[in-house]
């Protein structure tokens, strides 16, 4: 009887299992399911948020400026904490009449291609690197009284790959073998800013672990002279692995990471180095390293720039945050 028992029971779980066990066909995914995942990316639904704004600059009096996105693009603000104000810079409809006139190319009020922006005290003059359609950078100068421009071809070279701009647009630096370099773009002269940079414990390094760049971490006084920055020390610290499949041989990528366990963790020896001069003067701030974090998160770069930390308007110091 038991062969029998058993051959019932076999009869019984094929006729169950057969839709639960076997794997079922997968839908294929057509155009429409991709455009519709597509509508949720970022550039269609950016659009739909607006008064994002962009980290203010500082300006030489203790005003500051800022881009802040609208509905149809973005537009500049100025804040001036003095009189507690915030106000449009301009008339961008009349800037951008007053641009396309200089630049001879089409111009709208909600996308100005202002790359800096530079404001007389008074609120009547204002010069600008600017982006023209022919594919060169211009300069212009702008009345913001008869909103009439000139413009010029700049002479300035493009930026190096990586780097960060000062906030007159005339210098970049960027890092190059675990030290700051800093390269002039009207003459094209590189200069070193450190020399004492090696692996693990460079300069202006870009790597909180689990996000890196190849960008510096540096913040520009308002006037251009001077850079804040660090040396960032990763001695000791665990290395992080990551092997790129590819046809032929595996492409094996290898960074520093702070895990748990470790003993220590990213620290930064803060400096100032002030380019004014012929010959950069670098300042190590005489202090205990700090961990690398900040008050937003554990890393110390915000945008291109150094978290907590910001320049007088003056230039005559620098206030952060010490964590």
């Amino acid at each position: 009887m038991r062969p029998h028992h058993v051959a019932i029971a076999a009869v019984l779980l094929c006729d169950i299992l057969p839709s639960a066990a076997l794997p079922q066909a997968r839908r294929a995914l057509t155009a429409d399911d991709y455009a519709r995942a597509e509508r949720a990316l970022g550039p269609a639904i950016n659009r739909l948020v607006t008064g994002f704004p962009v980290r203010p600059t500082w300006l030489p009096d203790g005003r500051a400026w800022y881009s802040v996105s609208t509905r149809s693009g973005f537009e500049f603000v100025v804040v001036d904490p003095r009189r507690r104000t915030r106000t449009a810079a301009f008339d961008h409809a009349r800037l951008a009449a007053a641009l396309a006139t200089a630049l001879g190319q089409r111009v709208t009020g909600d996308s100005l291609p202002l790359l800096s922006l530079g404001l007389s005290p008074d609120g009547r003059q204002l010069s600008s690197l600017v982006s023209a359609d022919a594919g060169y950078n211009a300069i212009v100068k702008c009345d913001l009284t008869a909103y009439h421009c000139t413009a010029a071809k700049s002479t300035r070279r493009d930026a190096p790959p990586s780097s960060i701009l000062s906030p007159d647009s005339t210098r970049a630096v960027f890092i190059r073998n675990n030290n700051l370099w800093m390269t002039d773009l009207t003459s094209g002269t590189e200069t070193p800013l450190t020399t004492d940079g090696v692996e693990d414990f460079g300069y202006a390094t870009n790597n909180a672990g689990w996000v890196k760049s190849d960008e510096p971490v540096v913040t520009w006084s308002p006037d251009s002279r001077k850079i804040a920055t660090f040396q960032h020390d990763g001695r000791g610290v665990s290395r992080m692995y990551l092997v790129r499949t590819q046809v032929g041989a595996p492409e094996l990528d290898a960074w520093r990471y702070p895990l748990p366990g470790d003993s220590v963790i990213f620290r930064i020896q803060r400096v100032v180095i002030d380019v004014s001069g012929p010959t950069p003067q670098m300042v190590r701030l005489q202090m205990p390293p700090d961990a690398h974090r900040s008050t937003v998160s554990d890393h110390v770069a915000c945008g291109g720039k150094i978290c907590d930390l910001l320049w007088y308007p003056d230039a005559s110091g620098v206030a952060f945050v010490s964590s």
